[in-house]
């Protein structure tokens, strides 16, 4: 949908611009036909048009494959979470996943979160390929290079953000473990390796999280209370900002 949205604009864009092409050279033929000089006015005024609809073109072809690369790119990883969904699925009724949590004034969002009796788990899927390891410095490194960005420290920002948020709704102070969760990736890094993050196979989750991994299990009063704010957190995020009163 939005590739399609994009296409629609930059059609928009094009027609636009070839309307102020001809615009131009109509300006240019009627200056020529009114004031003498006819050709070269209009020569000119083309010529000028043609100065600028190149560069513009040429950023408008750069702009549009660039969004192209970036749409399909998140539709692999959303293909990539839906993937990994099954899997949660097969955590027992004792354990509630909230999906997607995004904050507008955040570092990113968290893909999946996990409460159960075991503990609280923000995971983030990783649709990589190839192998992961640690770095040495608690950084990951894909395939024997440094990632785009410092992936573990963004990941634990985001992790001790959603924490504030939970305890500001709650009162309560649950440890919340960070895990990185690799759909099709060797996984080499260790735990203890990458910081306060944990770095597991897909497929490993739902032992992950009911083998008690977390620091700190949940006591079961407070279990549904974090529930109830991590959805309170989602509902928040989804419904739109409501008009201030005229009043």
């Amino acid at each position: 949908m939005k590739e399609k949205a994009f296409k629609h604009r930059v059609n928009a864009l094009v027609v636009f611009f070839m309307a102020f092409v001809t615009t131009v050279f109509v300006i240019g033929w009627a200056s020529g036909y009114f004031w003498g000089h006819r050709s070269m006015w209009s020569v000119l005024f083309l010529l000028a048009a043609v100065g600028v609809a190149i560069p513009y073109f040429k950023f408008l072809e750069k702009t549009f494959y660039k969004h192209i690369r970036a749409s399909r790119k998140e539709e692999k990883g959303a293909d990539g979470e839906s993937d990994f969904v099954k899997h949660l699925k097969d955590l027992p009724d004792t354990y509630t996943v909230v999906c997607d949590l995004d904050f507008a004034d955040s570092y990113g969002n968290i893909d999946h979160l996990v409460i159960g009796p075991t503990g609280v788990f923000a995971i983030d899927v990783k649709d990589w390929k190839g192998s992961v390891a640690s770095d040495g410095k608690g950084e990951l490194m894909l395939n024997g290079r440094p990632t785009d960005k410092p992936q573990v420290r963004y990941f634990t920002r985001r992790t001790m953000e959603l924490k504030d948020r939970i305890k500001a709704l709650t009162k309560l102070d649950p440890y919340v473990q960070s895990v990185f969760a690799f759909l099709h990736t060797h996984v080499e890094a260790k735990w203890g390796t990458t910081g306060a993050v944990h770095c597991i196979s897909a497929d490993q989750i739902v032992d992950y999280v009911t083998k008690a991994r977390a620091k700190n299990p949940l006591p079961p009063a407070d279990i549904p209370r974090l529930v109830a704010a991590a959805n309170a957190l989602k509902e928040l995020v989804q419904k739109p900002a409501s008009s201030p009163s005229n009043s």
